[in-house]
């Protein structure tokens, strides 16, 4: 997906290969709040590597002697990395008197009791390390990009992992949604995705389109508004305070999420999402078949901490960066650094 999409800062000008080992990865999950220390959840801070979230509820679900649908999540972390996530596990009646099992292909760090179960999307942000490797040299246009993103923040694209490793979600999803009985035997996690991947790919499709008109960082008329750190969304005509708090990373204008509910936007905002919708009409009547429910989502979103170290003697690039919930750090990279290169080719 993302070599098919624009870039406000212009294509990366290096190159290398990205979670070439597992090491290279390291995802730590910030809750942004502290477990109440009473109820009848057990938080769980969880160390892991080689395990999608999906198969660590599994393994914790069997290892705890409950079922998988009692063990809740804030965000889904990648299998070919490090990554430290919290999980709840609901156990009632069980605060004063549990145990910790045995447990072998993951390391719980710590735990504590809470009176919520997790639910996706809750906690504020992920920070982020990588190793970028096969970099030989830094051109200066590498620097001024990544000044850009310090500066600006970044273009708010769902990553691969929403299109599938051999990016065929999107077709897969529309094979499977065009016909009635291939939909009903999707398991409730598959047709989750499936959707998923639509709207995501709608959403980026249309935010490309936006960077194309220089429209991602500044409002167009008609937008939707997301304050910063919340989802609180609201329409306001344009306005000279209006621009200062966009300037100032109080606001961002936003993209829908397609699907059915009470639309805000208006005017310009409102046309160019209806072009690039009426360009993937197939998508379009998927989503409304599943009965999928309007979003927003902000265009561009503020890079917390960016770093990038560049050793020039193991031509590896060592990125660190947090970024808020629901961002992606592939398409943080994608922004500078070319990370569909493959040795040799």
């Amino acid at each position: 997906m993302s070599g098919k999409l624009l870039y406000p800062y212009g294509r990366p000008a290096i190159s290398g290969l990205f979670k070439s080992q597992v090491e290279d990865f390291i995802v730590i999950e910030n809750l942004g709040f502290e477990p109440s220390g009473e109820g009848e959840h057990l938080f769980l801070w969880i160390e892991k590597s080689m395990l999608t979230t999906h198969e660590l509820i599994e393994n914790v679900a069997r290892d705890f002697s409950v079922k998988a649908r009692d063990v809740g999540y804030s965000g889904l972390k990648d299998k070919l990395a490090i990554t430290k996530q919290w999980l709840s596990l609901y156990l009632p009646g069980q605060m004063n008197s549990l145990t910790l099992p045995e447990i072998s292909n993951y390391k719980i760090i710590s735990h504590a009791w809470h009176h919520k179960k997790l639910r996706p999307g809750t906690h504020r942000s992920n920070q982020f390390e990588a190793i970028i490797r096969g970099v030989k040299t830094r051109p200066d246009t590498s620097f001024q990009q990544l000044e850009l993103i310090q500066n600006q923040g970044m273009a708010n694209y769902f990553g691969q992992q929403r299109f599938g490793q051999k990016d065929d979600n999107v077709a897969r999803a529309l094979h499977a949604f065009t016909n009635a009985r291939r939909a009903r035997k999707l398991s409730r996690n598959k047709k989750g995705m499936y959707l998923s991947a639509l709207r995501s790919f709608l959403f980026n499709s249309i935010l490309s389109r936006r960077i194309g008109l220089e429209y991602w960082d500044k409002p167009m008329p008609g937008d939707v508004f997301m304050l910063c750190g919340s989802q609180s969304i609201f329409y306001e005509p344009l306005s000279n305070a209006l621009l200062e708090r966009i300037k100032q990373f109080d606001l961002s204008s936003t993209v829908s999420l397609y699907g059915s509910g009470k639309q805000l936007l208006q005017d310009d905002a409102l046309a160019l999402e209806g072009e690039v919708v009426t360009e993937h009409e197939s998508i379009k009547n998927c989503l409304i078949q599943q009965s999928s429910k309007l979003q927003m989502r902000a265009t561009r979103v503020a890079v917390q901490g960016l770093s990038v170290d560049h050793d020039v003697h193991a031509e590896t690039l060592h990125v660190k960066a947090g970024l808020p919930s629901g961002s992606y750090f592939t398409s943080l990279l994608a922004h500078f650094v070319d990370t569909d290169y493959r040795a040799g080719q």
